[in-house]
């Protein structure tokens, strides 16, 4: 499917100076598939916010809110979002505002505030609020396990995984999809959504590890492929795919973690194109 030039999709995530992930894994990824964007740092840091002790962080809030009144004076046309890491809750409000007024014909949204059973650094329950507001304009949704425990209050350690997904999708606007990831099942990874009131699961072998950065990359790539109308289903599977293989390049690499993902070998295979057949 090709996309108007002129047809931008907003990516709203935080900009690390050091980190491959968030807006330094979504910018590459989509835009090697040829996907115009209007890029929004919601914060800028010096390090991305774990590994590297406390790192310095510049407050986006006033940038963002005079960008879209500067796009909309210069009627620049957004039709897609993708959303992902927010700490200041203003700059979440002006996202929410934007996004519930703006009828975009797509949008994703990445609810990164946990992992790992606890919150990020700096971010609370006030945070956990805000994404659920976030989550009323989403068409899909992309919460790793921590998160939708914590979106849905189901915080037991063995979750019935059919009711924690349709609780999820219970906070989307009407239709809207969620896909859950960062699951184990039977030693392997990967993520779980309905389809049809199902349970579906797409679980690969499990990279060793922590990988900082890697719902960022799935939730560039899901948002990638949806942009360009592939179904959900092969969308997320594919998404699962090179998320897998990025993991295991990184790992290849040998080299300290927080740096975030790898995407020397990813690049080249999305610029020559992904076959979304079966």
């Amino acid at each position: 499917m090709r996309i108007k030039f002129d047809e931008k999709m907003l990516v709203a995530q935080d900009l690390s100076a050091i980190g491959n992930l968030s807006l330094a894994v979504a910018i590459p990824i989509l835009q090697v598939q040829k996907i115009p964007l209007a890029i929004l740092p919601t914060s800028l840091l010096s390090t991305q916010s774990e590994g590297f002790g406390i790192p310095a962080v510049s407050d986006c809030y006033s940038f963002v809110k005079e960008t879209f009144a500067h796009w909309q004076a210069q009627n620049v046309k957004i039709t897609a979002a993708l959303v992902g890491y927010i700490d200041n809750l203003a700059t979440g409000e002006a996202l929410y505002q934007y996004l519930k007024q703006a009828e975009l014909d797509l949008v994703v949204i990445d609810p990164v505030f946990a992992d790992e059973g606890k919150f990020y650094p700096n971010l609370d329950e006030r945070h956990l609020a805000l994404q659920k507001k976030l989550l009323q304009v989403a068409d899909f949704a992309t919460p790793n396990l921590t998160e939708a425990k914590f979106l849905t209050g189901q915080m037991q350690n063995d979750p019935d995984l059919a009711k924690l997904a349709h609780e999820v999708e219970r906070l989307l606007r009407p239709g809207g999809r969620a896909v859950i990831t960062g699951v184990e099942l039977d030693g392997q990874k990967g993520c779980i959504w309905l389809e049809d009131g199902q349970l579906k699961t797409c679980v690969l072998p499990k990279v060793t590890g922590h990988f900082y950065g890697s719902g960022d990359v799935f939730a560039a790539l899901l948002a990638s492929f949806l942009r360009q109308k592939v179904p959900f289903e092969q969308a997320i599977k594919q998404a699962t795919g090179l998320t897998q293989q990025a993991l295991i390049q990184t790992a290849d690499q040998n080299v300290d973690r927080s740096y975030g993902i790898y995407l020397g070998e990813l690049l080249p295979q999305l610029a020559k194109g992904i076959s979304h057949e079966d």
